[in-house]
């Protein structure tokens, strides 16, 4: 009689000894080096809705275009023209491995954080730029080169949503 008794209590034993409750570290939940320290930029564009998000495989980097809820509606609605008021941002992070899902590739450390913000008149738009690790105002001493990059965001639709 006493067998089935001790049987009984090695199982439940062994049943309890291997459930351990270990919480995770945040480093494990949240891809904290994708932050972005919003203090340094006149938005944080990561409270904005996302409208078209892309791969550079070539330069080992991934962007995301957020907009302000005028520039969203503006972008959602096919509009050519984003209407004066929005504000856009192009966040580019550097790529690293997924350390949770063989094969993928996330956002890494920011690489640059680039702002356009719509005038009256579509040229007279103003563009921002902000790179490095600390997220330093960036001078493009080429103006040619300024206006091309505010074009290329301006020139940005949104990704087809269902």
């Amino acid at each position: 009689m006493k067998k089935p008794i001790y049987v009984a209590a090695l199982s439940l034993l062994a049943l309890f000894s291997g459930c351990s409750h270990r919480t995770p570290a945040e480093s494990d939940l949240f891809n904290t080096s994708a932050e972005i320290e919003a203090s340094k930029l006149p938005f944080n564009p990561l409270h904005w809705k996302v409208i078209i998000s892309g791969i550079d495989p070539q330069r080992q980097t991934m962007s995301t275009l957020y907009g302000n809820d005028l520039a969203v509606q503006s972008a959602r609605a096919g509009h050519d023209v984003y209407p004066d008021g929005s504000v856009l941002s192009l966040v580019t992070w550097t790529q690293r491995e997924d350390p949770h899902w063989f094969g993928a590739r996330i956002p890494g450390k920011v690489k640059s954080v680039e702002f356009v913000t719509v005038g009256k008149d579509s040229s007279k738009s103003a563009y921002k730029r902000f790179e490095g690790p600390d997220l330093a105002p960036a001078t493009l001493s080429d103006t040619e080169a300024a206006s091309a990059r505010r074009d290329s965001i301006l020139g940005k639709r949104a990704s087809v949503m269902p």
